[in-house]
């Protein structure tokens, strides 16, 4: 099985200069607002093609510069202790702003902030977003934007986003293609899920419900056991999460999401009764397959098999 490394690299910050890669590929000028010692951390995490930056600083900074040469940064405030501005605009916790290859940030940050900031290459994001009309349009990426979070959303977002690095933090360990794709799909529609609900209802195609997920489950069923993110399944469609979740819903009585993570369990449960226990990582296995948080994967796997993994390992089919 091919593997992806991810890679970690960590800095602390001890002065302005360790500002200038705030984000992963970035240059920027960093300006001190308030005397003392300005310090903090910065972790740069690469999952496949995907940079990610987590940082957190104790001081009143202004930012200025480009933070990718090439690619679209989305980045959002995790906390802060006092006002930030992007563009002279407010940016609070939650917000995620989008910063389009070249362009300036122009940002004041007014005390201790704690960030998450990606870079993704506009191809690939395009592909992850192919389904939602407006953000297909390569036009959209063009224009620098703070795009405010209603806090329902703002708040499940970080939640998430959290959960994802907590994992990441946990394994740095080598990933599969399929798994590195999984989680690059799942950090970048985290972030995408503030600026996803702000936009008006797209024409999209015509099927019938019953037709688009016969064509979904057409699919899934090439794709083999490979998890499938439900971005992937938009993309391939052309057509949006509502229009899937809809036509899911009124068909099979659960939305994709749900479906999605069942097709999933059962890839899991097939591998787990030809598997040996002696040589097999259970918590391995369903971060491969996108779970990324063990407990909620236990209780997922029990509720919809009625036996924990375990049980199904060591009941398998292997001597």
């Amino acid at each position: 099985m091919d593997k992806k490394v991810l890679s970690v690299k960590a800095m602390s910050i001890n002065g302005p200069d360790d500002l200038r890669e705030i984000s992963r590929g970035s240059d920027v000028t960093i300006v001190q607002l308030k005397p003392g010692r300005l310090q903090g951390f910065i972790k740069h995490f690469g999952i496949g093609s995907l940079g990610i930056s987590l940082g957190r600083f104790n001081s009143e900074i202004r930012v200025r510069g480009a933070l990718h040469q090439q690619r679209v940064v989305l980045g959002t405030i995790f906390d802060t202790v006092g006002r930030v501005t992007e563009w002279g605009e407010d940016m609070r916790p939650g917000d995620v702003g989008i910063f389009p290859a070249l362009e300036e940030v122009d940002a004041i940050h007014g005390g201790a902030t704690g960030y998450l900031a990606t870079s993704i290459a506009l191809p690939m994001l395009l592909s992850i977003v192919g389904g939602e009309e407006h953000l297909a349009d390569p036009a959209f990426w063009t224009k620098k934007r703070v795009c405010n979070a209603n806090p329902l959303i703002g708040q499940e977002m970080l939640q998430g986003l959290k959960g994802i690095v907590s994992r990441i933090e946990q394994r740095s360990t080598a990933l599969s293609d399929k798994a590195a794709d999984f989680l690059q799909r799942c950090i970048i529609e985290c972030l995408l899920a503030c600026p996803t609900s702000a936009l008006p209802p797209t024409s999209g195609r015509s099927y019938t419900s019953a037709r688009l997920v016969r064509k979904a489950e057409d699919y899934l069923d090439a794709a083999g056991e490979r998890p499938i993110h439900i971005s992937e399944l938009c993309n391939t469609l052309r057509v949006s999460r509502r229009s899937l979740h809809r036509a899911f819903s009124e068909t099979l009585g659960i939305g994709p999401v749900a479906y999605l993570r069942c097709k999933r369990l059962s890839a899991i449960q097939s591998i787990l009764r030809q598997s040996d226990p002696e040589t097999t990582s259970i918590g391995d296995l369903a971060f491969e397959y996108g779970f990324l948080e063990g407990g909620r994967f236990a209780s997922y796997y029990r509720s919809y098999f009625g036996e924990t993994p375990s049980e199904t390992l060591h009941s398998g089919t292997v001597s």
